[in-house]
């Protein structure tokens, strides 16, 4: 019989890419682990060598050709006849690339028509010792188009991991008995049902025939074991669709090396294997999310080594990735221990771009600042490189992550680095989630943005500015109904809350009544809907009805938008309020109610946790009044009124003192040094305050 490479085809390319993974593995060893610099170069020609064996025996000549021409550059190494420099690691990148992209051409024509000499000359030139530069190597006679400034890096990611091709899958012997098994007892099922109907069909026949009344309890608990049993077995045919997210990891590592190195970041990676299985869809939105996650570590994490060096830190920086699997989701950490987010360039670059909300943006903590950094068109850096400064890598992430049903959550600490957690599905085809009604139309919420269900009497509901809010935990949270987001009938009263959770940002939603808590199929919204932005798909209860899945995402936007269009024309009928109040107090407690009852009669508030920070405020803003507490750390409220009175600028500011208890001689002594009111929180009146407040600013 004559020999066919057809058929061998299939095997050299699966052969070659395992191979391609070890040479990126131990190349990223080498830069990072100088010490065993001999048994990686070892190791990576060991697997050069047997790709090139393998070419040669199927006659791929230009595949055989550049493994050799690489084996020859390291074999140079090994002897020390060249070294080991930032260009030959970037060399070895671009050629395993190369490599993939001539093993997809094999794999889909079964040949190559793939030009090496570039690569070829660029191996002797390093053999040698002479410079070359390794992006002109390409494989054809005449050099690449250049690409899209910026785009690069993200179309060899994505080309590399791609899953479109994917046309088959390996599966373990024992998930096909599990779900042979899982059928076998479905079929059981079906006719123990088909015996119980022709019992009862029977007795039903049979006028003197007893306890017919049993049937149905038994038709009733085989039907439900029949359901258990369906569900399992359509659980375990999606996770047959699943993939490895290895997929993702692998490549990833070795393209967050090549790109370190072109920013001349000296760092080094920590991510480990796992064993986990994805959606398809999902890993597909996944590897983008995680290349603009990595990217923003790289350009606007990590520092300089020098830098690195004088804040006492390793001159190596570190970029992690680890994953964890809690019930059906998989949480990906992605941290860097750089220089962490510089909010006061967030909070700078947020005023620029809504000149309107300036004061509201001033006002706003850390944490809720954090919701512009996933916006679009938003970047802090000061210039456009080729992958910075055009504003789309978090809001990319953003778009991603709505996509696969995920969450983000950000934490942050100056030079020590950010993390982002991510939340994501293991699939999309089922979701979990809590069907709730507003009169008689029934909804379901997804899970993952469910913070927290309450019930309330009403007592804890504020309004303000004609909106409604909800104090809980110490907090004050916007309140909306499911009615008034649905079109629907009024609701008439307040009973069960839902507090949902978006990008560091809550929400409490009013419903009728709760229903239950499912694991449901999710169904795409039929042609009819799908211009309804505010679903994001179709589920079926328990008694067959479709059921729609609101976009939390997009209903949080929208009602911030109302809120924030409603609050502008309420200003705008009270522009003469528009005086500023500085509240100093150590309780996030107190901050926050005075904070809200304030901003309810029309006032532009500013915190400070202390008397330090209140007095870097008042040097850098126009503060119309302080509120302070007497108790604070590093500055307390006696030390803070008497650096106002000796500044010349601020002692003709007015101000407050709210104590904890009412001390005379608190009193006096503060009136002495120049408070224009005493007021004690325990006798705390929001007329009684808000009366002195506008005395005060009004005698200005």
């Amino acid at each position: 019989m004559a020999f066919s490479k057809e058929n061998f085809i299939a095997d050299y390319v699966a052969e070659v890419k395992d191979h391609i993974v070890s040479i990126n593995s131990h190349t990223i060893a080498l830069k990072n682990n100088p010490d065993a610099k001999a048994v990686n170069i070892a190791e990576i020609l060991r697997h050069l060598h047997t790709i090139k064996g393998s070419s040669r025996m199927l006659d791929f000549t230009p595949v055989e050709q550049i493994t050799h021409g690489l084996e020859s550059v390291f074999k140079a190494i090994s002897e020390s006849r060249a070294e080991l420099t930032v260009n030959i690691l970037k060399l070895t990148f671009r050629i395993t690339e190369c490599l993939e992209d001539i093993l997809d051409e094999i794999e889909k024509t079964g040949t190559t028509t793939a030009k090496v000499d570039s690569a070829l000359e660029a191996c002797e030139r390093a053999t040698s010792g002479f410079f070359f530069d390794p992006e002109k190597i390409t494989l054809s006679d005449t050099e690449e188009e250049t690409k899209a400034e910026g785009d690069e890096w993200e179309e060899e990611f994505t080309t590399t991991s791609s899953f479109d091709n994917i046309s088959s899958i390996r599966i373990d012997i024992k998930r096909i008995n599990s779900i042979i098994q899982e059928y076998d007892n479905l079929i059981i099922k079906q006719f123990r049902l088909k015996h119980q109907i022709e019992a009862l069909e029977k007795r039903l026949a049979d006028k003197n025939a007893e306890r017919i009344y049993e049937i149905p309890s038994q038709l009733h608990e085989e039907l439900i074991s029949a359901e258990n049993h369906i569900f399992e077995t359509q659980h375990q045919i999606f996770a047959l669709r699943m993939l490895p997210l290895e997929m993702v990891l692998i490549p990833l590592k070795k393209e967050i090396e090549k790109e370190a190195l072109e920013l001349s970041k000296n760092i080094t990676t920590d991510i480990p294997s796992t064993t986990f299985m994805l959606d398809k869809v999902i890993l597909e939105q996944l590897r983008t999310i995680l290349l603009h996650l990595v990217r923003n570590s790289l350009d606007h994490g990590i520092e300089d080594e020098e830098t690195r060096e004088k804040l006492g830190k390793n001159r190596k920086g570190l970029i992690s990735i680890h994953a964890t699997q809690v019930s059906n989701r998989i949480l990906i950490s992605v941290s860097d221990d750089g220089c962490g987010i510089q909010y006061d360039k967030i909070r700078q670059k947020a005023i620029e771009m809504n000149h309107g909300k300036r004061e509201e943006i001033l006002a706003m903590s850390d944490k809720n600042l954090q919701q512009y950094i996933f916006m679009p068109g938003f970047t802090t850096a000061t210039e456009v490189t080729e992958i910075s400064g055009r504003g789309i890598g978090l809001d990319a992430v953003r778009n991603a992550m709505e996509k696969i049903k995920g969450k983000i959550h950000v934490t942050t600490k100056e030079n020590k680095g950010t993390t982002f957690e991510l939340s994501i599905p293991l699939t999309l085809a089922t979701q979990r989630g809590l069907f709730v009604m507003s009169g008689s139309t029934k909804v379901m919420i997804p899970s993952h943005y469910i913070h927290e269900v309450i019930t309330t009497g009403g007592e804890n509901i504020l309004t303000m500015q004609k909106q409604h809010f909800i104090g809980i935990h110490g907090k004050v949270i916007p309140l909306h109904y499911l009615s008034s987001i649905l079109g629907t009938s009024p609701q008439k009263k307040i009973s069960n809350v839902i507090i949902v959770e978006y990008l560091e940002t809550r929400m409490a939603i009013v419903v009728d009544s709760i229903k239950q808590n499912e694991n449901v199929i999710v169904t795409p919204l039929p042609e009819c809907l799908q211009k309804i932005v505010s679903l994001q798909g179709v589920v079926y209860d328990e008694n067959y009805s479709i059921i729609p899945i609101i976009d939390i995402p997009y209903i949080m936007q929208k009602m911030r938008d109302l809120v924030s269009y409603d609050t502008k024309k309420y200003a705008s009928k009270n522009a003469e309020k528009k005086h500023t109040i500085l509240i100093v107090d150590d309780s996030t407690t107190t901050r926050q109610i005075e904070q809200a009852i304030f901003e309810a009669d029309g006032y532009y508030v500013e915190s400070a946790v202390d008397g330090v920070e209140a007095l870097e405020k008042l040097r850098k803003r126009n503060i119309d009044l302080v509120v302070t507490d007497i108790s604070m750390p590093r500055m307390d409220g006696k030390t803070l009124l008497t650096n106002i009175r000796r500044n010349e600028n601020l002692k003709h500011t007015p101000v407050i003192v709210v104590s904890g208890a009412y001390d005379i001689y608190a009193k006096k002594q503060f009136m002495d040094l120049g408070a224009q009111a005493f007021i004690v929180k325990s006798d705390f009146q929001r007329g009684n305050l808000l009366e002195t407040v506008k005395e005060l600013v009004n005698g200005q």
